[in-house]
């Protein structure tokens, strides 16, 4: 039992690479098989098709995203921790991003996976606004009616759609830089509705930005 373990979990760390690194669609289970060094018969053992593997890889996304996702709705973060915390939040969706690059054509073949992603776009959203709604208690940012559910809603299309939009805008293979340059764009939408002087608060941001460098 224990041998099916590893070999299934191998099965996992290498589609994870090859999909990320070239592209989901252009990977085959055979290539797969042939990275491993193993037969296509016995990948299919523990894999019925690709799709299996896709789903596999989704459970352990959804459980290790949600796990950072829950914590500011748990345990609010103070205004300094809220940098790190999206730092790890777009470092998860890194490590899992070929998901993210193929998402259309993924649904489209995975389709029961379309509602486990529309309740982790809610959970996003539900974080910004756990996130939005410490730094108003702080006193730290105000909002008109509507316009803190408007923000956390950008915020979570942010983190979901980020690096589709860097891959075409900027393309890069530097993922530290990449999921810098996210986190200073997610941070950056809320100075505008800080209270005291915004001036500040972006150049605090700029100095975050400049010290990940």
């Amino acid at each position: 039992m224990a041998g099916k373990i590893k070999t299934r979990e191998k099965i996992l760390r290498t589609a994870l690479a090859l999909f990320n690194a070239e592209g989901e669609a252009q990977v085959s289970t055979v290539d797969i098989a042939a990275v491993m060094e193993i037969s296509p018969g016995n990948l299919y053992y523990h894999f019925r098709g690709k799709e299996a593997i896709i789903e596999a890889l989704f459970d352990d996304f959804e459980r290790e995203i949600r796990q950072v996702l829950s914590a500011p709705i748990q345990h609010p973060l103070a205004i300094e921790d809220n940098w790190i915390f999206v730092y790890i939040v777009f470092e998860e969706i890194n490590d899992f991003r070929f998901f993210y690059y193929g998402l259309a054509s993924i649904l489209e073949r995975c389709p029961g996976l379309r509602s486990r992603m529309t309740r982790l776009l809610k959970l996003k959203r539900e974080t910004a606004n756990a996130t939005l709604k410490t730094l108003v208690n702080e006193g730290l940012i105000e909002f008109s009616p509507g316009e803190q559910e408007a923000l956390a809603a950008r915020l979570a299309a942010h983190l979901t759609f980020w690096l589709q939009y860097r891959d075409l805008t900027a393309p890069s293979k530097n993922d530290r830089k990449t999921i810098n340059d996210g986190v200073y764009t997610t941070m950056m939408q809320i100075v505008p509705y800080v209270t005291g002087d915004r001036a500040v608060y972006a150049n605090m941001l700029r100095e975050y930005f400049t010290a990940q460098k």
